[in-house]
């Protein structure tokens, strides 16, 4: 037996994913991509495929395709016997030339941001996807430049590339060696003594961080001598220590002479 036969004898129908219409663009171009591997594995020749697709048809697809046979044959048109053919009806139906619009806009607007160049990257390449797209490789590489940061463009622009894969890789590896940079501290001689502290201080148990002081032992205590000169302090009201007139207890007032003698008293 043939090795094409063959092939065609070990598919099996239930292997293929259904397609049940709907209105999103998206699952269409899903279910078609898968398809289209399936077949390519499979090794099927177009008339095939075509064949396998209609019988993957349920639901809404299906009512459809009955509907797009009997206005060809109304028409006097021949039966589509090609998935080539079949697809393009299928892509008029479901997915609309404004979702193709939007796709495009979606391209020329897309940038870096607060994306990764690996996040950056898988997007952009997931994109053109979408709709099958088709762009010359210079133009490829310069739309994915004018979005990318401008942190990373300006370096990748002074090296030398032939390819979107070399450019990618430029791109990640510029990332990689600007975050080892910001990460990292060094002191005058060249060498990380942030982590050198870190390291010896976690080695001896004790930590970097400053220790917090309590209000109570942070309270600066005066010398012994302004104390005892806090004392000496006489009220010339009631010649008591340790305050002045103005804030004298004592309402008893003294005499001219009692005040007198006390002034002796001291010198």
């Amino acid at each position: 037996m043939p090795r094409r036969e063959r092939a065609v004898e070990e598919f099996k129908v239930s292997e293929l994913p259904d397609f049940t219409g709907g209105t999103d663009p998206k699952a269409y171009l899903e279910w078609e991509r898968q398809i289209d591997r399936m077949f390519e594995f499979k090794n099927l020749d177009d008339e095939q495929c075509c064949k396998y697709v209609i019988l993957k048809l349920r639901n809404g697809a299906s009512l459809w395709y009955e509907s797009f046979k009997t206005r060809r044959v109304r028409a006097g048109k021949a039966k589509i016997t090609s998935w080539h053919v079949l697809k393009l009806k299928l892509r008029k139906r479901y997915v609309p030339t404004t979702h193709r619009l939007t796709t495009y806009r979606k391209i020329t607007d897309l940038t870096q941001g607060r994306l990764s160049v690996l996040e950056y990257i898988n997007k952009f390449e997931n994109l053109p996807l979408m709709e099958d797209l088709v762009e010359d490789e210079d133009i490829r590489m310069a739309r994915f430049l004018r979005g990318l940061n401008l942190n990373i463009a300006h370096v990748v622009e002074l090296h030398n590339y032939s390819d979107f894969d070399t450019l990618c890789s430029m791109c990640l590896k510029v990332e990689t060696q600007g975050k080892t940079k910001v990460t990292t501290t060094y002191g005058e001689n060249g060498r990380n003594w942030k982590n050198e502290n870190n390291s010896r201080a976690s080695a001896t148990g004790n930590t970097t961080e400053p220790k917090t002081i309590s209000a109570s032992s942070s309270a600066i205590k005066p010398p012994a001598a302004k104390e005892n000169s806090y004392t000496q302090i006489r009220c010339f009201k009631c010649q008591g220590f340790g305050h002045f007139k103005n804030a004298c207890p004592n309402q008893r007032t003294i005499t001219l002479r009692e005040a007198v003698e006390c002034r002796d008293e001291l010198f």
